[in-house]
């Protein structure tokens, strides 16, 4: 069977991809491991928090041991349903900042990739229920809107943020990041807005769109280096497909370097240790892997300012009632409706902060904290911007099924750790101003008896974990960049009709969530290859 076009990844990236291309009358074939947005539960704001620790939405992938965490190994979540992580996800609507772009523009030669440019695609898809200037748009699929519920923590936290000196800030997104402030997010007034909400639903009847769900792609089948089409495992049996014109992989970061290596596309060095034939040898697939890292900061509070047992007992249907007869109440809440921008070392330094500080109205913990009682109180997480340490994917096994070993290497840089003990010790700070002080008990995580950089260091490398923000392991850069992995319109180096349209093409990490630069990354990629049809 043959399509104009083939999208592998029907994750944020994808959607948006597919979007553009069915509207400008191609025939396109998307293909999603896992399966549809159906659910109702996820359309409520609230409803992915249970989720967070495991749902038949999300794949685990456990990292290789990491020396520099004492041999701990991690989880980290990734969408497994259409629409990727925007199905899913907190919601948070955040670009980054001017910096981040004009690093891409510098690694790769090409003005296109800078803040200016990519400011286009941002306003375009947006639909901003507050905004209307030149940074937001108001016409766009993607809504966007302020918190529709805001509890009383999260109140203190940006009065106390305050009266340390930081400026509150309107608008995380135009550009300007330092300061506290609210954060917008992914939702239509109460309601989520997906990917698949935004891209998908207007054109799920268009004859020009097939979906295949619970299908997994295993290679690219290239032919005198060129991609003529795919295999894919659907159903235990193993099907092909052919693309008149090209394939787009938009399967994500950890999986986009693996399709490729089992397709030939890879490290020499790396594809022989499962015997699979090399076509091109790229030795930056899978390298140059980035997160988000944080570490957690608990305290418990007095009862009434967050958000805890409101999914529990009486509370729970009392929230589901108000939100299903009047849409509104906790049920619309994300659970983390501010953040501030900052560098832990100097508050007056406005200068691309080094350290998002989320402020959750709940002990927010995982698997590696659940030794802690849970009760009333909040959670102040510090996240890095811009971490200097850098991982890599490799394949687990030549069997394209298996799920490729992921190396974080969180804290592999001293600075990184550094600068998380730092900010565990400004957070510190906050929770003993005023306002907050006035509702804070105690000391849950840390403990108040961790007091030295030693034991901070111990802590920090005990809980450190994801922001599930990876992104970077099939690079854009010059040619002569020897981790290069695509060229400046996303085609993969040494093979036609193939590109990479999601975050994995990063030089560099953004500072801040990745969803909405995956959606603009894709509508910008797809404006290149139409330009270019």
């Amino acid at each position: 069977m043959k399509f104009d076009y083939i999208i592998i990844g029907g994750g944020s990236s994808g959607c948006v991809t597919a979007n553009k291309l069915v509207k400008n009358n191609a025939n396109v074939l998307l293909i999603e491991e896992g399966g549809d947005y159906k659910n109702p539960f996820l359309k409520m704001p609230a409803g992915f928090i249970p989720m967070l620790n495991g749902s038949p939405y999300h794949r685990f992938h456990t990292t290789i041991s990491q020396k520099q965490l004492n041999d701990r190994k991690h989880d980290i979540a990734q969408g497994k349903i259409l629409g990727g992580g925007s199905s899913i996800n907190g919601m948070v609507y955040m670009r980054g900042r001017p910096s981040d772009y004009n690093a891409w523009e510098n690694e790769v030669g090409d003005k296109y990739w800078n803040w200016d440019n990519l400011l286009n695609s941002y306003v375009t898809l947006e639909g901003n229920q507050r905004f209307n200037n030149k940074y937001h748009g108001i016409d766009g699929p993607l809504k966007v809107s302020d918190p529709k519920y805001v509890v009383k923590g999260t109140d203190l936290y940006i009065k106390t943020m305050q009266g340390l000196g930081l400026p509150f800030n309107s608008d995380f997104n135009d550009g300007s990041q330092y300061g506290v402030g609210l954060m917008q997010l992914t939702t239509n007034y109460g309601k989520r807005c997906s990917a698949v909400d935004a891209f998908i639903s207007p054109i799920r009847d268009n004859k020009k769109l097939s979906i295949k769900l619970k299908s997994i792609v295993t290679k690219i089948i290239i032919e005198n280096n060129k991609a003529i089409g795919v295999e894919v495992l659907e159903k235990g049996k193993t099907h092909k497909y052919f693309a008149n014109n090209e394939i787009i992989i938009t399967a994500g970061t950890y999986i986009s370097p693996k399709i490729l290596m089992h397709s030939g596309v890879g490290d020499e060095e790396e594809l022989k240790k499962h015997n699979i034939k090399t076509i091109v040898n790229l030795k930056g697939v899978g390298q140059n892997l980035q997160d988000h890292h944080e570490v957690p900061y608990v305290v418990s509070t007095k009862k009434g300012y967050g958000y805890y047992k409101q999914d529990k007992g009486i509370r729970k249907i009392i929230n589901g009632l108000q939100y299903l007869l009047f849409n509104s109440g906790p049920v619309t809440s994300n659970a983390a409706e501010t953040c501030s921008f900052l560098n832990p070392r100097d508050l007056s330094d406005n200068i691309d902060p080094p350290i998002k500080l989320y402020c959750v109205q709940i002990m927010y913990t995982d698997r590696d904290t659940k030794d802690i009682k849970p009760n009333h109180g909040l959670t102040l997480t510090s996240c890095i911007m811009n971490p200097r340490a850098r991982g890599d994917v490799k394949l687990r096994s030549p069997d394209p099924i298996d799920l490729p070993l992921i190396n974080p290497n969180f804290f592999s840089n001293k600075e990184d750790l550094n600068l998380m003990i730092d900010s565990i010790k400004f957070a510190r700070k906050v929770v003993q101003s005023k306002p907050l002080s006035e509702i804070v008990i105690n000391e849950t995580l840390p403990g108040k008896n961790i007091t030295s950089d030693n034991d901070l260091e111990n802590f920090c490398k005990r809980t450190v974990k994801t922001n599930w923000h990876p992104v970077g392991t099939c690079k854009m850069g010059k040619e002569n960049d020897q981790y290069a992995v695509l060229d400046n319109k996303l085609k993969v180096y040494g093979v036609e009709n193939l590109r990479v349209f999601d975050v994995s093409m990063m030089p560099r990490l953004v500072s801040g969530n990745t969803n909405a630069p995956a959606m603009a990354i894709a509508n910008h990629a797809t404006n290149i290859l139409l330009r270019d049809s």
